[in-house]
């Protein structure tokens, strides 16, 4: 270990694009001086450090002290006790000892909801936005100026190919591309009161596609008998306890790195990102 990692502790935060401000701004309040970012086309990776504590020799010093000579009476006092006890009382105690119920070992806590390998929770503000695993429920939550809460329970399974129909609709000029694909997204407005979300956006990457800086070349939304190109839009005005399950249609020239995000409320809200 170098110098400089002695002397500092390190930590790397993840953020949306247009937090970094907010982020860094806390960051500093708390002793954090900004060393590295990488900006990446919807989130920025940034790395603080800090030093570190000093160790509080003097106090351990001082502890280790009383713990010397409380370890000296202890030993004088067992010096000093009859070592003639009876046989008897030695049996006694023996039996008492066996014959004495044992303690029940204790009940296992149940695992907190966080603990669910199935949900994904975006509701921290160090993490929002995930990335969560295809199959796994995003609980999104945020609050808006006027204090109503939006929160919804987002579940996007993995991608399913299909094969295009003559009557396929792709929403661009462009040919069709080698690959087809839906995805099947289930949304539940489980909002406290009936604040609906106003906004709502997504967008399907992969692999190639990253190489372009978001300027989404290769990838195209389809309409295709029941499989619809901005279906999660359907969010929009989705009433308290509803929900909503449909299957978003892209087409696209591969699978390898394919990622999906849902932003919701625009720059009000935060992007929810789902990968394998």
């Amino acid at each position: 270990m170098d110098a400089e990692q002695a002397r500092y502790e390190v930590t790397e935060i993840k953020v949306i694009r247009g937090a970094e401000s907010k982020t860094i701004a806390g960051k500093q309040q708390e002793g954090w001086e900004l060393v590295d970012r990488q900006d990446g086309i919807l989130r920025t990776t940034m790395t603080f450090r800090r030093p570190k504590p000093k160790p509080p020799w003097r106090l351990w010093a001082a502890l280790g002290g009383v713990g010397v000579i409380l370890a000296g009476i202890i030993t004088v006092g067992a010096l000093t006790e009859d070592d003639d006890a009876s046989a008897t009382d030695a049996a006694t105690a023996s039996s008492a000892e066996q014959s004495s119920p044992q303690p029940a070992p204790a009940q296992e806590a149940e695992p907190s909801p966080s603990a669910d390998p199935m949900v994904c929770d975006t509701t921290d503000p160090w993490s929002r936005g995930g990335p969560c695993t295809f199959g796994q429920t995003a609980i999104y939550s945020d609050t808006r100026r006027d204090l109503s809460e939006v929160r919804l329970e987002i579940t996007v399974g993995a991608p399913v190919e299909f094969a295009l129909s003559e009557d396929a609709i792709i929403d661009s000029d462009q040919a069709p591309y080698p690959v087809s694909v839906y995805f099947p997204v289930t949304v539940k407005n489980t909002s406290p009161d009936s604040t609906m979300p106003d906004m709502v956006s997504t967008q399907a990457t992969n692999a190639e596609q990253s190489k372009y800086s978001g300027t989404y070349v290769g990838i195209q939304q389809v309409s295709d008998g029941d499989v619809d190109s901005s279906a999660a839009s359907g969010i929009e005005g989705l009433p308290m306890g509803e929900t909503l399950s449909v299957k978003e249609g892209w087409n696209m020239t591969t699978l390898e790195g394919v990622q999906y995000s849902l932003s919701i409320d625009g720059l009000g809200g935060y992007t929810v990102e789902f990968a394998r």
